[in-house]
């Protein structure tokens, strides 16, 4: 029922919204392919389905896919895909492919008492994630899923940094483990009480919380006033580690990524060496200064030493970059290949303007990385050669834009 409605919108003149739905089917269609994309289909519907490729043709929610409540974040787990809302609905739900031709499939749900705004896969077994109220000085919970029945097998409950006589508390925007350490990015915002909820007057100093693992048990928190607090709001690649086992960080200090007041401190990146818990105090990325003034509003490794990053052009407008469709004239996103070891600084060519989002939906497969390019027209998907720093136009996406790019294994 809902993907007519869905067509008829699609192939309408307007585009209607609607608070929820009903899921009337665990699997789609079967398809040979392991590509499995997230996309905002219309408004206030997300849907999951598979792709036949990235490079070619379109993916559609016509007739297709796993229909999601509003608001959905879609994360990598591993072999599976997570679905879990971050403010209207806090049940996550894993999928897989299965069968001969990769039919997508529910295999389980859980719920959370908090929204999520952190992640990471651990191993086959586990998962992590970060919950968080949107306001006011209640704890923030550690999530430790178990993978192999979807269930939380462990929970931590705990206040990651917080400073009442200012009336500010944490807020997480990223969650990584490492050997016997996990590692928690963090803005500063208020509560809501004095300091408005979702300010940040105290972002020009980048912060992570440590933690054993696995017994979650605090351990320090570290700080560099080098550059901003880490990440963004649901930002998913705040710390990703290389090949050598250095977990590189990136700090947007931009107000059109949401901090307000805008951080004094240039965008950049930080590192922590392999086997350490403090920033690197011999190392500083300052990205600003390499770019000629521009911003990073997210990034991925991608090996070798390079980050493809989601850049801030234009840093007039608070919160702008989290729209997907703005106007084609009023997009101010770009992409640019950054050299973590030589630290410079190349544009990507044959890529336009992009709108944002609110996570950064990318996939790298065979040295290329595959991203979600969108303005008022729709979306389309590009492939990153980070070597050439060139991108091709791939498939269009059939709606706003793609929030999730995934390749997984058919079990």
């Amino acid at each position: 029922m809902k993907n007519q409605l869905i067509k008829s919108i699609l192939l309408g003149s307007a585009l209607f919204s609607f608070a929820s739905c009903d899921e009337s089917s665990s699997t789609t269609p079967a398809v040979e392919t392991s590509y499995v994309v997230g996309i905002e289909a219309v408004s206030a519907i997300d849907v999951l389905l598979t792709a036949e490729s990235l490079t070619e043709g379109e993916i559609s929610p016509v007739g297709n896919g796993i229909e999601q409540p509003t608001w959905m974040s879609f994360y990598k787990a591993g072999d599976m895909v997570f679905a879990g809302g971050y403010s209207t609905d806090n049940i996550i739900t894993a999928y897989s492919l299965q069968g001969e031709n990769g039919g997508l499939v529910s295999s389980g749900q859980l719920v959370t008492d908090q929204g999520i705004y952190a992640t990471t896969n651990v191993d086959d077994d586990t998962f992590i994630a970060v919950g968080a109220p949107r306001a006011g000085f209640e704890e923030r919970t550690i999530y430790v899923i178990d993978k192999n029945d979807i269930s939380i097998g462990n929970r931590k409950n705990t206040r990651i940094d917080e400073r009442q006589e200012l009336d500010l508390v944490s807020f997480p925007t990223g969650v990584y483990q490492r050997g016997d350490k996990l590692f928690i990015s963090y803005f500063l915002t208020g509560t809501g009480e004095v300091v408005p909820a979702f300010a940040t007057p105290m972002a020009d100093t980048a912060k992570i919380a440590v933690y054993d693992y696995p017994s979650m048990e605090f351990v320090k928190l570290i700080k560099d006033d080098r550059t901003s607090e880490i990440g963004r709001y649901t930002s998913e690649t705040a710390m990703q580690e290389d090949e050598n086992g250095n977990i590189y960080t990136y700090s947007t200090s931009s107000l059109a990524c949401g901090y307000l007041p805008t951080p004094s401190t240039p965008s950049g990146f930080l590192r922590i060496n392999a086997g350490a818990t403090d920033f690197d105090e011999s190392y500083f990325f300052d990205f600003e200064a390499a770019s000629g003034g521009y911003k990073i509003n997210s990034a991925v490794y991608v090996g070798n030493g390079k980050m493809v990053v989601r850049v801030v052009m234009h840093d007039e407008v608070h919160w702008s970059t989290y729209a997907p469709n703005v106007p084609e004239d009023q997009a101010h996103l770009s992409y640019m290949i950054a050299d973590l070891n030589t630290k410079e600084v190349t544009p990507v060519t044959g890529i336009p303007l992009t709108g944002g989002g609110w996570g950064f939906a990318n996939l790298i497969k065979d040295g290329k990385v595959y991203v979600n390019i969108s303005n008022d027209k729709g979306g389309h998907i590009y492939e990153i050669n980070p070597e050439t720093a060139s991108a091709t136009e791939g498939a269009m996406i059939v709606g706003h834009y793609a929030k999730g790019i995934f390749d997984l294994p058919i079990e």
